[in-house]
Formats: structure tokens, C-alpha cells, sequence
């Protein structure tokens, strides 16, 4: 398959301002793909090479090789390159222009292929040591030597992750459900296949190699990690109870990070929220694990909670987080020391428990585990009353943690891998302070800074997740409460996210002075949310414009353990914003 084929459809697609015609033409494209091509041309497409948990490594050119790599291909000083570049805005256009007709060329060209492209990256992923970025550099050259302008351009948007299309996993699934469908009837299975795998990419092969019914082979695997399940927002008892059916399973809400572990034998392995392996991050925990947890293969689910050693309360999150490094594990180890509390267990010898309901998870919980002083369950009790609610949320409180989950106990309760419904709620003490109440928002863009502030951002622009639409509208804009630390944690954070334009999938009437990749994901506290004639969230579902934050402040919390996608959404805010109405009444 010609590659130019894949780049005339992204240049379509990027001038298309429909997500659904954006889809149509993506879906198209995989029709006429062969089925032994469609996993490596949504690799391209996602400009990912592997999932997260697999721990390969990816392309990861970073801007400034880039531009080299472009230099040398057009034979042009690297000054030309970024002369160019402040013009068009963009390295993939600027290497569009530079290679036309004017750099070196190969003295035999041949046809790039998508197999030639994607076997390229692949083999500079792999390159490592010693001269990588000199045989790196070298083999994209040699690619860039052969391809054609348009197809110039995308693979240097492939290289640095910046493609531009507004097309994300929502989009994804919906485009391979029509082309191998016709429509959009096949996604809840595609995406269940997704959820239970953490792979689109061997979703993809499996639809179009064996068809529909293959996605029914895609199961529970240990070592695979499951897309956790997510809770929604309430800030009344009475209303919890409504939601989930006048009776619940109310549980703490520990100040800690969620943990999916498998277990297969003597094997442990720590999964994050984002499905990120983090087993090296914490040996004590695969250590209890191995002590306390008597099946010899299965998949259970807990929050891993940083405890001080002297009264056993339980530390902030932002000391558990000292636990993320590479080195230096055994001494952080020792001074920050945690246990882990389990409150799910969704696979057990062989057997996937996730259609189970609540309950009868619970009891093979309590039944797998041999509680310990570093091991137990989630502290919990069933309730019918909101007065119960209200005394175990401020048991919670009193003992250091975050507040309360909800979960609903009925038949129907089951384990929803990858969703965010009313079967679990959660309950946090900021959500009855007569404020709006936490929210984890996506950073995509910021002001610089000005006088004391000069040489920092300035003013952060943040967003909410859109799952229906796969986009990031804007709702509001922080520039208060930051400490000159602060200030130059977030320099250091974004400047690596940087990008020439805003991203496709940003919504937004701000106008920032950087954009960037939607990555980084924060926690921010504000008064109330508001009407807005300009931020995004929300337009189109609330009279009046979309939702702001009003008064937003970073909490100092960086929701490392959180992708863009687990930020909280749009409906989120929607469902805070009629809520917070009701109790202002």
C-alpha cells in the first residue's frame, strides 16, 4: 500500500472540520486498506507505536533533531529550517516546502510504502547506545530522500507527534465499525475489545483478519491491563441514594494511587491508571502481594496509600508521588512507606468476574485476600440512609482520607471496564463547600509571563475531556495562587509539550501564547461554575454559551497518574453545574 494513499486521506481529513466526516474519510481509507496492513496504518495514524503498558519504545524524535534531520535532507543550514518554520507555523509543511524539489534526492528513488514507513520508525525506536541519534537521523534520511512532498509532511508529524487530524480513539472506533460494518452498530463491542485490552491496534487486527467475531475471542488476560472503571461526582447524600437504586456499598476514598495488579504464579505485575507498567516503583507491594493474596493467578484492583510509620495516618498524595522515579528505589522505599488497601477483584483462576455484580465481588475479594498489616480491604459498609452516608464520609474525613465512594450493589452492578457511570460515585469533601468542588482538567495552553513572572508562564489555559466528540473544550483560565516553585515546575513540565499550533482537538476562543499537546493534567479548585460566552465546555447543551470555573486554582496536585482522556468531562461538569443550581435554591 502507497503511503501517499494514507497521506492524501490525512490531508483530507485535516481540512475537514466534521468529526463525522472526518470519520467517514478515515473509515473509508480502512475499507481499501489490506487486512495485514490496517494495525500498522492506525499505528501510523496514532502516530503510536505500541500501547503504554508494553513498555516499547517509541519514535520520540524531538523537534530540535527533527529540524536537523530536515537540514540535511534539504541540504540547507539549520537556520533556514527554523527561518521557514516561524513562516508556516509548521515543521511538517516546512519540510514539505524545503524537500520540493530543492534537497538531495536518492539516485534510485522508490515508492514509499506504508510498510516502508512504519518498519522505519520502528527500527528507529529501537536504536539505542552510542551514536543512536546520528543512525536514527540517518534512516529517517534516507526515508525522507524517497517520499514526496505530501508525504514529507506527515511522516515529520509522525515523528513529532503532532498530526494534526482532530482524530482520536473515539473516532478510531467508530471509523473501524463502519468499515467493516457499514455503520456505527459494531463500536460497543469494539470498544468493549479495547477496554478489556488496553490495544486498539490488536483490536483493529483482529476485526479485519477474522471479522466481528473475532472481537469475541479478545478477553481478560493477566500481564494485559484492563481500562479501569471510573466514578462520577455528587455532592449529596440524598442523591447518591438515588442514583444508585436506594442502597449502596460506601467505602473510603484513600488519598493514594490506583493500582491493577496481576498476579500469575510468582509473577506480580503494577498497573497504572494510564496502564503504565509501575512494578519497579513499588517492590514492597509486589512483596504483600505475593505474601497476602492466595490465588495464584488473578486480577484485582486497589489504591496503593503513602502511610507515616509512627501514628499510621495516611500521607499526601504528592508524597506518594516521590515513589515515580527510576533510582533510588529502596531508600524512597524506606521513606515513604505504603500499604495497599484492595476494593475489586475482576479476575480469579481462570475466570472474569467482571459481569459479576458488586457484591458477589466483594466476597471474592474478602475471600482472596489474608489481610495483614500492609494488606487489606477498602474500609466499607452497605447503607440505605443518607444519614449513614453522611457519618462514614465524615469517619473518612476525620481519618485523613479524601472523602467517600459510592457503589451500587443491585444486580446490574457490574464492573464497566473503561467507563465512568453512576454505578460508582464519588464524594469528596470540596464538593460541600459551597464550592464547585475538584476537577482534573488537561493543560493545553498558557500566556507568558510579565514582570516578576517573566521567563514563566504566566496564565494557564485548561481544559475538559469530550468523550462523545474526542476534544478538549477549554473552561477556564488560571493565573492566580501560583508560588515562583510552581511556576517554574510548569516551565518545566510544558516546555516539553510545546507545539507550533493548537492542537486540532483543542476547543477554544482563547487565544494562547503557547499551545500544547494535551498531556499534562492537573487538579484545580473553584468557586462555582458559570455561564460562559467564551470557553467551550459545554456549548451547545447549556443556554448561554459553555461552563467556566470561575475563580480556578491549582491545588498543587499534578494528576500524573491520569491520561487527557481520565480528566474530568464535559458531562461532569454539566451534571455539577444543574446540581450546584438545585442546592443554591
Amino acid at each position: 500500500m502507497l503511503y501517499e494513499t494514507l497521506a492524501r486521506t490525512y490531508e483530507q481529513i485535516e481540512n475537514e472540520s466534521s468529526s463525522i466526516e472526518k470519520t467517514r474519510l478515515f473509515a473509508a481509507l480502512l475499507k481499501e486498506t489490506p487486512s495485514d496492513l490496517v494495525g500498522k496504518v492506525l499505528a501510523l495514524t496514532m502516530a503510536k507505536l505500541y500501547p503504554d503498558w508494553k513498555g516499547q519504545p517509541e519514535v520520540g524524535i524531538a523537534e530540535r533533531m527533527a529540524i536537523q534531520i530536515v537540514a540535511t535532507t534539504a541540504s540547507v543550514p539549520e537556520e533556514a529550517v527554523y527561518d521557514s518554520i516561524r513562516k508556516t507555523g509548521d515543521l511538517g509543511l516546512t519540510g514539505e516546502e524545503m524537500l520540493h524539489g530543492g534537497g538531495q534526492s536518492s539516485l534510485f528513488p522508490q515508492d514509499v510504502t506504508v510498510e516502508m514507513v512504519y518498519d522505519t520508525l520502528v527500527k528507529v525506536s529501537q536504536t539505542s547506545g552510542s551514536g543512536s541519534n546520528r543512525e536514527k537521523a540517518s534512516l529517517l534520511v534516507g526515508l525522507l530522500n524517497d517520499a514526496k512532498p505530501i508525504e514529507v509532511r506527515y511522516i515529520l508529524r509522525t515523528i513529532t507527534r503532532t498530526m494534526r487530524l482532530g482524530l482520536g480513539y473515539m473516532g478510531l472506533m467508530d471509523a473501524l465499525s463502519i468499515a467493516y460494518t457499514g455503520n456505527k452498530e459494531l463500536r460497543p463491542k469494539i470498544e468493549h475489545a479495547f477496554n478489556v485490552c488496553s490495544d486498539l491496534l490488536r483490536v483493529a487486527e483482529v476485526l479485519a483478519t477474522e471479522g466481528p467475531d473475532g472481537l469475541q475471542h479478545i478477553k481478560v488476560e493477566v500481564g494485559v491491563p484492563i481500562r479501569m472503571m471510573a466514578a462520577k461526582k455528587l455532592s449529596n447524600s440524598n442523591e447518591i441514594l438515588e442514583k444508585t437504586g436506594g442502597k449502596a456499598l460506601v467505602e473510603y476514598k484513600y488519598d493514594g494511587e490506583r493500582v491493577q495488579v496481576h498476579r500469575n504464579g510468582d509473577e506480580v505485575i503494577l498497573f497504572s491508571r494510564r496502564q503504565e507498567v509501575i512494578t519497579h516503583q513499588y517492590p514492597d507491594v509486589v512483596e504483600y502481594v505475593l505474601q497476602s493474596v492466595t490465588p495464584m493467578t488473578c486480577v484485582l484492583e486497589g489504591e496503593c496509600i503513602a502511610i507515616d510509620r509512627d501514628t499510621g495516618r495516611t500521607r499526601p498524595f504528592q508524597e506518594l508521588m516521590r515513589r515515580r522515579r527510576k533510582t533510588g528505589i529502596e531508600e524512597m522505599r524506606e521513606e515513604v512507606p505504603v500499604v495497599i488497601r484492595f476494593f475489586d477483584i475482576l479476575y480469579i483462576d481462570g475466570t472474569d468476574v467482571t459481569s459479576e455484580p458488586m457484591l458477589k465481588r466483594r466476597e471474592l475479594l474478602s475471600e482472596a485476600i489474608q489481610a495483614s498489616e500492609f494488606v487489606d480491604m477498602t474500609v466499607g459498609s452497605i447503607v440505605d440512609r443518607p444519614e449513614e452516608i453522611d457519618r462514614i464520609f465524615t469517619e473518612a474525613l476525620d481519618s485523613g482520607q479524601e472523602g467517600i465512594i459510592a457503589k451500587a450493589v443491585h444486580e446490574k452492578s457490574t464492573y464497566q471496564a473503561g467507563s465512568r457511570s453512576w454505578l460508582w460515585i464519588k464524594l469528596k469533601a470540596s464538593y460541600q463547600e459551597g464550592r464547585s468542588g475538584s476537577v482534573d482538567l488537561v493543560v493545553v495552553g498558557a500566556m507568558h509571563g510579565r514582570g516578576k513572572r517573566t521567563g514563566v508562564y504566566g496564565t494557564i489555559l485548561a481544559s475538559a475531556y469530550d468523550p462523545v466528540n474526542d476534544a478538549f473544550p477549554t473552561v477556564c483560565k488560571i493565573g492566580t495562587g501560583f508560588t515562583d516553585e510552581v511556576l517554574q515546575q510548569f516551565k518545566e513540565r510544558l516546555d516539553e509539550l510545546q507545539i507550533d499550533s493548537k492542537d486540532p482537538r483543542v476547543q477554544s476562543d482563547v487565544q494562547a501564547d503557547v499551545w500544547f499537546t494535551p498531556s499534562l493534567v492537573i487538579e484545580v479548585l473553584g468557586d462555582e461554575i458559570t455561564v460562559s460566552p467564551t470557553h467551550f465546555a459545554g456549548r451547545g447543551q447549556i443556554e448561554g454559551g459553555g461552563l467556566a470555573i470561575r475563580f480556578p486554582r491549582f491545588t498543587g496536585r499534578w494528576r500524573d497518574d491520569k491520561g487527557p482522556s481520565q480528566a474530568t468531562t464535559v458531562s461532569e461538569l454539566i451534571d455539577m453545574f444543574h446540581s450546584q443550581k438545585v442546592r443554591s435554591k
